[in-house]
């Protein structure tokens, strides 16, 4: 398909049996890429850049930390956001939607954000959204879904060169349902499709007691935006956690993003294959540190950060200063969407998803292969 003067194409070639997962060939742009894709979200400016120390494929970055620094925007513009970055995989960029996800009002047009776009020239870009959240009201919310439909039909219209990836957003089946059906009004192919407002939802946060049980909704909710675009690259904002990613790729979603590789570093935590945050150290500060079955895993870590040290010189990093433990953890996350891969490829996605969800997420685990094994529950 040709997206305005963007090539995409996207080719389911496998279909898991024991979970909804898939995988698909992406093409945009002339590069190729398996999925489902993992993002990690870059802060323009900030150390480090993991693609400087191990491959990468994907970057995400953020029209918000360019549009109000003119040397900045005017340098990227120049040299486009690949050679900016010095990355040569797939770059995605957000429109800053999330960054207003608890203002009234966002201080920037939508025909800012496209100008921006094609003058930058990342592969996919993101519709200016303004993403609900559980603390709101409905109408509160419905307001904001309205703003993004305006910004979706103004941008896909006015857009000649970016692959733009439209978001939805709806805290009801009702609601989300009808969300799709007014972008389909709009573009009634999208090659991509974005889905947001749901890490409150996951995790608990605040508001989220407005549902029965938020994180079965989300399952739900992706399964009928799965269902609604069963062509489309379908990407869940902000919910690429260790944990979560296994969760939503578990859902059929082929695409995820994350800061939380750089977010549990600030706060002096590191990831580890299956295993919770974690502090190096014991620091009395009601956060777990390592235990020796998990010092263990760290002994086999190869991250740039740990490779070549001996078990306390590993520890010692990474009780250090912030960028080698975000490098740690940015290691760790790719490595975990290439482990999901693995037991895609080896039919065994089912026994490696239950494994990694034990624990905070069983009862999600529990909840979608309910779904999965229903021949009752038609709807999905």
């Amino acid at each position: 398909m040709l997206y305005n003067n963007s090539k995409i194409d996207l080719k389911v070639d496998f279909q898991d049996k024991q979970l909804f997962s898939r995988s698909c060939n992406l093409k945009i742009n002339g590069k190729s890429i398996k999925t489902p894709l993992l993002w990690l979200g870059y802060p323009v400016g900030y150390p480090p850049k993991p693609w400087e120390y191990f491959p990468m494929e994907t970057v995400m970055v953020n029209a918000h930390d360019f549009i109000n620094k003119p040397s900045l925007y005017e340098e990227v513009c120049k040299k486009g956001i690949h050679e900016f970055l010095g990355f040569e995989g797939l770059i995605m960029m957000d429109s800053g939607g999330f960054i207003f996800q608890k203002k009234e009002k966002i201080d920037i047009e939508p025909s800012s954000i496209i100008e921006f776009y094609e003058k930058s020239k990342p592969d996919i870009g993101v519709i200016l959204d303004h993403p609900f959240s559980p603390e709101k009201s409905n109408s509160d919310n419905q307001k904001r879904w309205e703003k993004t439909l305006r910004n979706t039909d103004l941008m896909i219209k006015n857009n000649g060169k970016i692959a733009l990836m439209p978001v939805l957003h709806g805290y009801s089946l009702k609601e989300l349902k009808n969300a799709c059906d007014q972008i389909k009004r709009i573009n009634e192919n999208p090659m991509l499709v974005g889905l947001g407002s749901l890490v409150p939802l996951l995790f608990n946060m605040k508001g989220s007691n407005r549902f029965k049980n938020p994180r079965n909704f989300v399952i739900e909710a992706t399964r009928l935006v799965r269902k609604e675009f069963p062509n489309s690259l379908l990407h869940t904002f902000g919910v690429g956690s260790t944990k979560t990613m296994h969760l939503m790729y578990s859902l059929g979603v082929d695409s995820l993003d994350s800061s939380g590789w750089r977010l549990k570093a600030a706060y002096g935590n590191i990831q580890l294959p299956g295993v919770s945050d974690r502090n190096p150290t014991s620091r009395n500060n009601g956060r777990s540190s390592l235990t020796e079955k998990e010092k263990k895993i760290l002994e086999q870590c190869e991250c740039p950060t740990c490779k070549n040290k001996s078990l306390e010189e590993k520890i010692k990093s990474l009780d250090g200063p912030f960028p080698p433990r975000a490098l740690h953890n940015a290691w760790v996350y790719v490595q975990e969407r290439e482990s999901f891969i693995e037991s895609l490829n080896e039919g065994k996605s089912k026994e490696f998803t239950e494994k990694r969800l034990r624990g905070f997420f069983s009862k999600s685990y529990d909840y979608l292969i309910n779904i999965k094994e229903s021949k009752t529950l038609d709807r999905w």
